[in-house]
């Protein structure tokens, strides 16, 4: 039998699922030796797939009742990630929250080395694992945020120029351990609940993407740190669940949500007209990409509507507190 709200847990698991079952049965069954041992609990919602994703979720969980560590809660609609997680971290009681994404999967060990770093880390509000792909590879999973002149460094691509302003690179490579991250990605993250409810719910006006950012933001605001857990290493193949890397790498126009929340993110910590200055500044990287075609090095592929499409929801749909 799942278990009760009630029941209190040292650190509660949150799966967002989207028509991605199967994702989440590999990921749970990638946890279930570990949770004992940390005294966790898991809670999947299910945003509302429609695809039976509840149903079958819920029978994998009931399957295993040895646990009693499992649950599926069911949204009313697909509110997005934010919305889901919010969902998540109240349908659990613990004092660490451990967001993960559909598609991860915890290494043997994982939960162990993230409960030691946390006591190790008091004033941590955030502790971000070592993310791998499927190949064994390190993923870029620690950021600097989000800036205008990160814009342009984003549309020009080009190396020479990076290398003028190498601290408004928005990814911090895996071989660069000297470099603080700004945020993290939330595929694999943990979260103090002290900080969490300091800092409020995720911003459910981000349906997906640039959320993670926001909240680091808002994380680092409320007092508290960001950590590096290295031994604590999860898998997780980027864009996996969504296929955005899939897209993004083949030049493919990227869905309409993710451009509405690049224009929030803008706006709510570049003011109003933010999102126009970074698209101009995207922009002017382009121009700068395709001077350098006219010497032999042509500009890196982006989808041809990009341009375009950043300026999708500019003038906001959304007041921004």
């Amino acid at each position: 039998m799942a278990f009760e709200a009630s029941r209190h847990f040292a650190i509660g698991i949150v799966i967002v699922n989207y028509c991605t079952p199967a994702m989440v049965e590999a990921c749970l069954e990638s946890l279930r030796p570990m949770l004992a041992a940390v005294d966790a609990g898991v809670v999947v919602v299910d945003n509302a797939s429609g695809d039976g994703s509840y149903q079958r979720l819920s029978k994998f969980c009931a399957s295993h009742p040895d646990t009693g560590r499992l649950k599926v809660v069911a949204a009313s609609q697909n509110g997005g990630f934010s919305a889901g997680n919010n969902i998540g971290a109240k349908s659990i009681s613990s004092p660490l929250i451990v967001f993960l994404n559909s598609d991860a999967i915890a290494l043997p060990g994982a939960l162990i080395s993230l409960a030691a770093i946390v006591r190790r880390h008091p004033n941590a509000g955030i502790i971000t694992p070592r993310i791998v792909s499927s190949g064994g590879e390190d993923e870029v999973s620690r950021f600097r945020n989000h800036s205008l002149l990160g814009e342009f460094l984003d549309g020009a691509q080009t190396g020479p120029i990076t290398k003028l302003f190498p601290h408004a690179e928005t990814p911090i490579f895996p071989d660069d351990l000297t470099s603080s991250p700004d945020w993290v990605s939330f595929a694999a993250v943990t979260i103090r609940r002290e900080a969490l409810e300091r800092a409020g719910p995720m911003d459910e006006k981000f349906f997906l993407y640039f959320e993670d950012c926001d909240y680091c933001r808002r994380i680092t605001a409320a007092g508290y740190d960001i950590a590096f857990a290295p031994e604590a290493v999860f898998q997780h193949d980027a864009g996996g669940s969504t296929k955005l890397n899939e897209k993004t790498n083949k030049g493919a126009r990227l869905p309409a949500y993710y451009y509405r929340s690049r224009s929030r993110y803008f706006r709510k910590y570049y003011g109003v007209f933010g999102p126009a200055i970074a698209n101009i500044a995207w922009s002017a990287g382009r121009v700068a990409a395709r001077i350098r075609g006219v010497f032999g090095r042509p500009a890196p592929m982006v989808c041809e509507k990009r341009g375009r499409d950043i300026w999708i929801g500019w003038r906001g749909h959304h007041h921004v507190d």
